[in-house]
């Protein structure tokens, strides 16, 4: 024993290299296993269920992979650590699926639509076609531009993003101009302003939205409402989830604002068969106000606008009239603003609703439809067939 003891004290970084696995290994059994990354704001993997038919199919062993990368231990460490690798030493201007800009400001990364995001785009867009054509003049889709399209100077040199461009001008030509709010000529001319975080992948509520609320309502005929820098609520330190893509060690944050405004509103549960009932979280009125302020104290605060993604929501506005707004996120600090010029706002989000659109408006009175994307999530989504149905014989 001694003799092998002796030897083994020849080759010390060996020793050393296998008492570090063989303790990682320890400590990394050990380690509490979580649900949930608040760092990159996503859920985690959970050891997966075995089966002898997952086992064969080569399933199990993926997803046991995908579990032991997602548990390791100092996760978030490692991954603050591979950032200030890849940036400090390495310079690369690509992190995580983040586009590292010249400004302070992070892009999404969307090099080509894949041959499956070119169908989903196709099969959009005849959704909405069939849509108009079921409720002539009652529709406006407006389809938001990407942040890269509006400041393509800022993108590392040479990246060959996506030509957006192309895509919405297809777009906008099936769907019909007079359906549609194009956005890219009035972005273009207010670009000195702050139109989309730094840090994530919406639009400001002081910018981008602002301008958007201010194009629909010259559209509509309305006469935007002002507002003063004072009207807002600031609130610093917001990271959103482009940064969380790259976890980038010096990226400054950015200041999230909203309008304190009184409009009360209702989240509804489906009960599936047409029916619904109020599922507001911590009211016995049914109603709240418009922002969720509890989520102002943690990583997701974008998720405190009509308290985040809900499959139904209605608004009591101070107009006239009903609007009902499908939307993904980028609708959620626009909506705010439109409350003042309708008495009503429906607010559907495709991932969690999928009943008859038509029955829906007809029973609730609604006479004017916006569609609010943006095209980035727009050509990934797979939750409008709720929107379709038979074009009405000739």
């Amino acid at each position: 024993m001694k003799e092998k003891w002796a030897s083994l004290k020849r080759y010390p970084v060996l020793v050393l290299f296998f008492l570090f696995i063989f303790s990682f290994m320890i400590l990394d059994g050990l380690w509490p296993k979580r649900a949930r990354s608040e760092l990159e704001r996503r859920d985690l993997k959970q050891f997966p269920k075995f089966s002898w038919s997952a086992l064969f199919a080569n399933e199990w062993t993926s997803d046991y992979a995908e579990y032991t990368k997602d548990q390791v231990v100092f996760r978030d460490g490692w991954i603050k650590l591979q950032s200030r690798s890849e940036s400090l030493l390495f310079q690369k201007k690509e992190i995580g699926g983040a586009l590292l800009g010249s400004e302070n400001e992070l892009f999404t990364k969307l090099f080509a639509l894949k041959p499956g995001e070119e169908k989903q785009l196709a099969a959009n867009t005849q959704i909405l076609q069939n849509f108009i054509a079921r409720h002539p003049g009652s529709a406006t889709v407006l389809l938001a531009p990407s942040a890269s399209l509006i400041y393509p100077e800022r993108l590392p040199a040479g990246v060959p993003m996506v030509d957006e461009d192309a895509y919405l001008n297809d777009f906008f030509a099936a769907l019909g101009a007079e359906n549609c709010l194009d956005l890219r000529q009035a972005f273009l001319q207010n670009k000195a302003q702050k139109l989309y975080y730094d840090t994530d992948h919406h639009w400001t509520t002081e910018g981008g939205a602002y301008i958007a609320y201010q194009e629909f309502c010259r559209r509509q005929g309305f006469a935007p409402a002002q507002f003063a820098e004072e009207d807002f609520t600031s609130v610093p330190d917001f990271y959103g989830t482009t940064y969380a893509k790259c976890v980038l060690w010096n990226q400054l944050p950015d200041t999230l604002r909203y309008l304190d405004l009184p409009n009360q509103m209702t989240i509804w549960k489906s009960d599936g068969l047409g029916g619904w009932s109020a599922a507001n979280p911590g009211t016995d009125a049914g109603t709240i106000g418009l922002y969720d302020l509890s989520k102002l104290g943690t990583t997701d605060k974008y998720a405190m606008f009509l308290y985040g993604n809900n499959s139904y929501t209605t608004i009591q506005g101070s107009g006239k009239g009903k609007l009902l707004v499908i939307k993904d996120s980028y609708a959620n600090c626009l909506v705010p603003y439109l409350a003042q010029h309708y008495a009503q706002i429906g607010v559907i989000d495709p991932r969690g609703y999928g009943l008859p659109i038509d029955d829906l408006m007809e029973q609730e009175g609604y006479d004017e439809v916006l569609f609010v994307f943006n095209f980035q999530t727009f050509v990934t989504n797979k939750d409008l067939a709720f929107l379709y149905a038979a074009l009405p014989e000739a």
